[in-house]
């Protein structure tokens, strides 16, 4: 049994002090100050403590839900606590990647984005090299709203060396942004960041610690309604055509 610590545990994401640097690949916010003051999570997977290292972006999210990719996923990039970051790459449990999915809200009434915390900080990251520091942020802001519910399985990084020493943690529910907020992103001049192709389902064993709800992207959505639009048209059409053979 993968999951077997019981329920996810968070401790310190309400206060966060970070700074953040725009590396050429992605926006990255990275835990200051002392390790002992780092956030840290534990259980369901994950036996031993893991403290924060960093936050970033993907503007088209590196895993996919039945082939269909979301505009955005955020990886909050933990190290085990006993560990440092080069003995941790050594080590199959030793770092915990918490995956948070990013879906575009077209309405916003009566909407509160999730990201609207940062997004007064990407302005001032818009070229490489660029820099904030002294940053304070709520990182639960930017949690999946339901934590009960997530994907997990042993896996490696998506940037070279790819080490094979990563406990994925995926957050089956999303959370939201405004479309001028993606679109803020994609003015932002940085290079492709995903270096590993999506990998096939049977390279690894997916657990979920129960029902698990898949929240998929709207467009997938739309695509999805209409391919079953079709399969129904053809069904009925298909039945007629037989019972037309039928009844001669």
């Amino acid at each position: 049994m993968f999951i077997k610590y019981g329920p996810l545990q968070f401790s310190g994401y309400h206060r966060v002090l970070v700074s953040g640097i725009n590396n050429g690949h992605t926006i990255q916010f990275s835990s200051e100050g002392e390790e002992a003051i780092h956030p840290v999570v534990t259980g369901g997977p994950l036996k031993y403590l893991y403290r924060l290292e960093q936050l970033h972006f993907h503007w088209l999210s590196e895993h996919s839900i039945n082939g269909v990719k979301f505009p955005m996923e955020l990886h909050f990039v933990h190290v085990r606590s006993d560990l440092s970051v080069v003995e941790a790459l050594g080590k199959r449990d030793g770092l915990a990647i918490i995956s948070v999915f990013g879906n575009v809200q077209a309405e916003i009434d009566d909407f509160e984005p999730h990201v609207t915390e940062i997004m007064e900080y990407i302005p001032h990251l818009m070229n490489t090299g660029d820099r904030v520091s002294g940053v304070i942020l709520d990182m639960t802001k930017l949690f999946s709203p339901n934590k009960e519910s997530y994907y997990t399985y042993s896996g490696s990084l998506t940037s070279p060396e790819c080490n094979e020493a990563v406990i994925w943690i995926i957050f089956d529910e999303p959370v939201y942004l405004t479309d001028a907020q993606y679109r803020q992103f994609g003015k932002i001049g940085v290079g492709r960041h995903n270096f590993r192709s999506l990998q096939k389902i049977k390279h690894h064993l997916v657990f979920t610690p129960g029902e698990t709800r898949i929240h998929m992207p709207q467009i997938a959505v739309f695509f999805g309604d209409v391919i079953k639009l079709f399969r129904e048209f053809f069904r009925k059409i298909g039945t007629f055509m037989s019972n037309g053979i039928k009844s001669r």
